[in-house]
């Protein structure tokens, strides 16, 4: 599977599927206010944005926040959010591997796992040189992936979803040779047209994470197992981890 497996599985079907409430998305933008704790009126970078949700609820609490995707379709839904909810978030597409900026923000966040979409260690490192780059000094990253140690035993590998008019197949697997998890997603539409998309992504273990931050200037603060600030362990849902760029 090549990178560019994206383009299928983040299309407008994702939007409809996969959707997330104001409610849920504010949750998770205090849990990085607590974690990050920035400055009132901080700058920060939301690498890998989507449509947004993260950065227009950080801009309501008065962030300066700036949104960078590759997709040009979910910027534009972006816009639309930030229009809707009547905030100011400035928009720029782009490959997260060039990210365009140097000593800017006061904090990065790249949130539900939109790291290690490449296909090897190298092209990911990139990504991290960069955020490091855009970082002031002092300036801090959190990076939200889903934790590999409990991706490795999938308790449901097959789920049907039953969604609107249409039925939703997803089938997922571990592939340890390769570190990553697969996914394939079926959707069944009530016309009986079925549309496949494909989901790859690295996932990296806390070791491996450490040896990247550090190839790319970046020192481990915390790690967390969720949103809630719990303590990491082998059986914690995500790996939620703070690092800064020394002053």
């Amino acid at each position: 599977m090549t990178m560019e497996w994206w383009r299928k599985y983040f299309s407008e079907d994702y939007l409809k599927l996969y959707k997330h409430d104001i409610a849920e998305t504010t949750r998770e933008a205090d849990s990085i206010i607590r974690m990050l704790q920035p400055e009132p009126g901080a700058r920060i970078l939301d690498l890998a944005c989507g449509f947004g949700r993260h950065s227009v609820v950080l801009a309501q609490k008065g962030y300066q926040v700036t949104g960078y995707d590759l997709s040009e379709g979910f910027l534009n839904k972006a816009r639309e959010l930030a229009e809707t909810l009547k905030v100011n978030i400035e928009l720029k597409q782009g490959d997260m591997r060039e990210i365009p900026y140097e000593n800017e923000f006061d904090a990065i966040i790249n949130m539900l796992t939109a790291f290690g979409f490449f296909e090897n260690e190298q092209e990911d490192l990139k990504v991290l040189k960069g955020v490091h780059k855009a970082l002031k000094p002092g300036g801090q990253f959190l990076l939200d992936v889903i934790n590999r140690e409990a991706a490795t035993q999938i308790a449901v590998p097959r789920q049907w979803i039953r969604e609107n008019h249409a039925f939703l197949l997803e089938e997922r697997v571990f592939d340890f040779f390769r570190s990553r998890l697969e996914m394939t997603r079926l959707l069944i539409l009530q016309s009986g047209e079925v549309k496949q998309a494909n989901f790859s992504i690295r996932l990296y273990t806390l070791t491996e994470i450490l040896e990247l931050f550090n190839a790319a200037g970046l020192v481990l603060i915390d790690v967390y197992g969720d949103f809630s600030g719990a303590l990491y362990t082998a059986e914690s849902p995500r790996m939620i981890l703070v690092a800064q760029k020394e002053q």
